[in-house]
């Protein structure tokens, strides 16, 4: 898993958002998000355009994410 999809994971655990109701609302298809972000089994990384549609939904600009966004902090 790269940084930035380890990072959306810890947010989304951290503020205990629903993988289904984010599924549903995205339209990203839930296995997609479940993969990329809760299971440790598989090694898929979010896609760039559903790391900005999830960003977007969260409502939070996609640079806190990021590895220098992160060591400025």
């Amino acid at each position: 898993m790269d940084g930035a999809t380890k990072r959306v994971s810890e947010y989304i655990r951290h503020k205990g958002f629903n993988l289904s109701d984010i599924s549903r609302k995205t339209h990203i298809p839930y296995m997609a998000l479940y993969d990329s972000l809760f299971n440790e089994k598989r090694n898929r990384d979010l896609r760039v355009d559903e790391f900005l549609i999830l960003c977007n939904h969260l409502g939070v600009n996609p640079i806190i994410f990021s590895d220098d966004q992160r060591k400025a902090v």
